[in-house]
């Protein structure tokens, strides 16, 4: 054996596996890097592990085997696995975060780069939008070797989640009750409302009764995932994981404004956005809604559907309270005033009894109009009770005579001549007239005329000792005749003559005026 072999052999005994040596790159190729490493042998490293190795640079790396040639093939990766394979596994086992610059991306994975070595961040665990050159912070999720070498995967959702946390609790340290913020929409639930994130780390929830003053509860008419809102903080829990918010307080509270603009008696113009079976709800302005009740939405039944325009009149507002009352049909035509211009005082109109309490009768005219008939007006010759002319059910002419309240006021006797009249053109006082009893009452009795009056005969009248009977024919004179008034007396003259008397408690009159009035003075 030559020098040069023993001297080569030599050297070959003197590079063991898995041995870090110290070297110089002479020479650069496609596929390889040669490395001086002083043992007149040149070690070879496959390019990929050190793509940006020149000729001059000094390096370190582990012998992993020879060639069949004698070479010594190198690994700069292994070299690197090996110095931070102590460090990574205490940080994996710990949990501590490392940092590391992203190089490259693949399929599903970026690839980081620690102090040299290469590991993989899979999309999933990575923070949004990276890009080479990318300095992140990780853990460690997955840590081994493998006949590669040693394999590492990290994460970032722990680091970015401990970031905002941190800024979670800056953000919270500095909000209170009533700040204005802005916040993104991560989430609208159509049955709950709005979650926002403020700042990119706390969140905020939106009720669906904090969108509006107004009756909309659909969160997808206020905001789109992603859009951005600007809305009132109105509590802040203890445990700090949701804040909540209000979009409604962004504007004035409209019954504030409604107070001073709406009066009791003012007609209102709004819109139906609610039809109960009790009555309507109609909205005045955003935020500010009325209740009109069953009993005041119209005269006729008319009926009203979600959407339809409407005026009413306030009946009863209490802002405090946010009470509104409303009336539609007070904003009408009353029925029974229309009813009057059709059939005006005088005229003839046909109606339907349909109850009697008392001394009247209510009449149905129309639909929505009632007629009202009160005894007096039955007859001249006013009858005891409204049974005896009129009966429930029965349908008849009547006139009309004006209103009372909402009632038309009607008449029966309006439709016959007056019989007054014709006893007023037909007697004068002092005439004497044979005339039939028609009934006997404890005060006198009432003489029936032929024109279907009655007069009075008083029990004064009567001359003691006569007895009278129903029916019987007698004289008498009238004394006294007035419109709807007529008295009579069965006395004769002279027999009144004897009953003067001077006494003080002749109800006030003397003898004097008897006798002035005796002889016409």
């Amino acid at each position: 054996m030559g020098e040069f072999e023993k001297l080569f052999e030599k050297s070959l005994k003197e590079i063991r596996r898995g041995e870090v040596i110290k070297g110089r790159v002479v020479q650069v190729d496609d596929r390889n890097i040669y490395v001086d490493i002083g043992y007149k042998v040149e070690g070879i490293l496959p390019k990929e592990e050190l793509p940006e190795a020149k000729v001059g640079d000094e390096i370190k790396a582990v012998v992993l085997r020879f060639s069949r040639n004698g070479s010594p093939i190198l690994s700069y990766r292994r070299y690197l696995e090996e110095k931070l394979t102590g460090f990574l596994k205490s940080c994996y086992e710990k949990g501590k975060f490392v940092t590391g610059t992203v190089v490259g991306k693949g399929e599903d994975a970026y690839v980081v780069d620690i102090s040299g070595l290469k590991t993989l961040l899979p999309f999933k665990e990575a923070s949004k939008n990276l890009r080479e050159g990318k300095k992140i912070v990780a853990k460690i999720i997955e840590l081994k070797r493998e006949e590669g070498g040693l394999k590492v995967v990290l994460s970032q959702k722990d680091y970015i989640k401990a970031q905002e946390e941190k800024k979670k609790a800056r953000l919270l340290a500095r909000l209170k009750v009533g700040d204005i913020v802005e916040g993104r929409v991560i989430k609208i639930d159509p049955d709950k409302g709005i979650t926002l994130l403020i700042g990119n780390a706390l969140r905020a929830f939106l009720p669906l009764d904090e969108l509006s003053w107004g009756r909309d509860r659909n969160p997808y008419n206020y905001a789109e995932i992603g859009e951005r809102l600007r809305v009132k903080v109105k509590r802040i829990p203890k445990d700090g994981q949701f804040i909540f918010v209000s979009l409604k307080e962004m504007k004035e509270n409209p019954w504030l404004k409604a107070e001073e603009s709406i009066k009791k008696g003012q007609v209102l113009n709004g819109r139906v956005v609610e039809v109960k079976e009790n009555g309507l709800i109609v909205e005045i302005m955003e935020g500010v809604e009325g209740y009109v009740p069953k009993e005041e939405i119209s005269y006729d039944g008319t009926t009203f559907k979600k959407g339809d325009k409407v005026s009413a009149l306030v009946l009863d507002f209490d802002p405090k309270r946010r009470k509104l009352i409303l009336s539609i049909k007070r904003t009408l035509p009353k029925p029974w005033e229309e009813f009057l211009k059709k059939y005006p005082v005088g005229s003839k109109v046909v109606g339907t009894v349909e109850k009697i309490e008392g001394a009247k009768a209510f009449v149905k005219l129309d639909q929505n109009v009632y007629g009202m008939i009160h005894r007096s007006d039955l007859d001249w010759v006013k009858p005891g009770r409204v049974e005896d002319v009129l009966q429930v059910g029965q349908s008849l002419e009547f006139a009309v005579l004006g209103l009372d309240g909402k009632f038309v006021k009607l008449g029966l006797k309006q439709l016959k001549e007056n019989p007054w009249e014709k006893v007023l053109n037909s007697y004068k006082v002092g005439d004497k007239v044979k005339l039939r009893v028609k009934s006997l009452h404890p005060f006198g009795a009432f003489l029936q005329f032929p024109e279907g009056v009655d007069g009075l005969l008083p029990i004064s009248e009567i001359p003691k000792g006569t007895k009278l009977e129903e029916g019987q024919e007698v004289e008498v004179k009238i004394i006294e005749l007035s419109p709807e008034k007529i008295t009579l007396s069965m006395r004769e003259e002279e027999k009144k003559e004897e009953i003067i008397t001077t006494s003080s408690s002749d109800k006030g009159f003397t003898l004097g005026d008897i006798l002035r009035k005796k002889m016409k003075i």
